[in-house]
């Protein structure tokens, strides 16, 4: 499946240092094919969130299309489901 990163995604990214953004793309790569600890956003129709250490990734993913659009990186602290 095809990810696009809204514009949150992008500046955070660009903003962590190399392991740590080595890990979330190897994350997204993983969430990609739908594969760790992923859970529907209660109240919120095609919304998930994305699990990996103490991070969140939130994203919108409409069954039997090839596009999952990332809306949102942070840590668990600071996400806003």
């Amino acid at each position: 499946m095809e990810i696009q990163l809204e514009k949150q995604p992008r500046k955070y990214l660009r903003s962590l240092d190399a392991p740590t953004r080595e890990k979330l793309e190897r994350a997204l790569d993983r969430l990609s094919r739908l594969e760790g600890d992923i859970d529907p956003i209660r109240g919120m129709k095609n919304r998930y969130r994305y699990k990996i250490d103490h991070y969140r990734i939130v994203f919108e993913w409409i069954r039997n299309t090839i596009v999952i659009r990332v809306i949102e990186i942070n840590t668990r602290t600071n996400i806003h489901y």
